[in-house]
């Protein structure tokens, strides 16, 4: 059986692809008219923790992230990568 036959090389390494990540973490929330107060008001996850994500110096886990999105009605997903 030939494992390697889904494998797609990656067009971006993990550390493009975390800062890909603050951004569009950074445009979602401003784009709902949310301030990382009220972001941490209605995820119920620190402002001190919203904040260390933005400025990149704390990566989520999958479960803060779903505890920081759910409540706002937001998930996340996992969806293939543009090529650069």
């Amino acid at each position: 059986m030939d494992y390697d036959l889904n494998y797609i090389e990656a067009s971006y390494d993990a550390v493009e692809l975390n800062a890909v990540f603050i951004k569009e973490f950074i445009r979602f929330r401003k784009e709902n008219n949310l301030t990382q107060e009220l972001f941490s008001k209605y995820s119920g996850v620190s402002r001190t923790k919203i904040a260390r994500i933005e400025n990149g110096s704390h990566s989520p886990s999958v479960l803060s992230l779903l505890e920081i999105l759910g409540p706002i009605g937001y998930t996340i997903k996992i969806e293939k990568v543009p090529k650069k």
